[in-house]
C-alpha cells in the first residue's frame, strides 16, 4: 500500500489497520492465508477462517505447495491446499482487534473490506540447538552446534470501509475487488 494514499483515507476515516510484531507463526503460511481473505468483509473472512480450523475446507496455496497433497474442499483455482489451523486462530484475533479498531472510529465492522494483507519476516530468535555431524577428512566426523531460529512474521492488515456495500447480499470476491479498486483509483487522483 502507498504511504501517502494510506495517510489520505485515514485522515477521512475510510480505512482501518491492524498490525502485529513477532506472531511465532510461519510466514509462508501467513502469505497464503492473507491472500487467501484478500477482498473478504470481516465476517465472512473470520467464517472461513473458522471453517479451516474446523477442517471443512483447505486454504488454497499458490506458493510453497511441492509434495503438497490435492483435496476436494479447496477454495481456490489451484488443487492443493493446507489447514493452517495455527495461523488462522492468529488471523483470527487480528481480525477481531481489525472489528474493534473499526468500531472505535465509528465504522460499520460488517461494510469493512479486507484490501491487504502485509507479511514480513521478523526478528530472528533462538529457538534449540542442534548437533551437525560435519566430515573433515578422510576418516574423521566432527560434531558441531548450530543454532535453529524460531519462525517469527511480521502482519498487517488494511481494511477498506465501503458506505454503499449492502451486507443484506452476497458478494463475490471478484466484484468486491473491482468495488475496492475503483474507489482507491479515484482517491489516487485526489493525491
Amino acid at each position: 500500500m502507498d504511504s501517502k494514499l494510506v495517510s489520505l483515507l485515514k485522515e477521512n476515516k475510510k480505512i482501518v489497520t491492524v498490525s502485529s510484531n513477532n506472531l511465532p507463526i510461519s510466514r509462508k503460511d501467513s502469505e497464503m492465508v492473507g491472500r487467501f481473505i484478500k477482498y473478504l468483509t470481516i465476517p465472512y473472512a473470520k467464517k472461513y477462517l473458522e471453517m479451516v480450523i474446523e477442517k471443512k475446507i483447505a486454504v488454497p496455496y499458490y506458493k510453497y505447495h511441492k509434495k503438497q497433497a490435492h483435496h476436494k474442499n479447496v477454495m481456490g483455482k489451484v488443487p492443493y491446499g493446507r489447514y493452517p489451523i495455527k495461523v488462522s486462530k492468529y488471523f483470527i484475533k487480528l481480525l477481531n482487534s481489525l472489528e474493534n479498531n473499526a468500531k472505535n472510529m465509528g465504522l460499520d465492522p460488517n461494510k469493512v473490506v479486507i484490501i491487504s494483507v502485509n507479511v514480513s519476516k521478523g526478528n530472528k530468535f533462538p529457538g534449540r540447538l542442534r548437533i551437525v555431524k560435519v566430515k573433515t577428512g578422510p576418516g574423521g566426523i566432527r560434531r558441531t552446534l548450530i543454532v535453529v531460529h524460531k519462525k517469527v512474521s511480521h502482519i498487517k492488515i488494511y481494511g477498506l470501509y465501503l458506505e454503499s456495500l449492502d451486507t443484506s447480499k452476497k458478494l463475490r470476491r471478484k466484484s468486491l475487488k473491482q468495488i475496492v479498486k475503483q474507489i482507491l483509483e479515484e482517491w489516487r487522483q485526489k493525491i
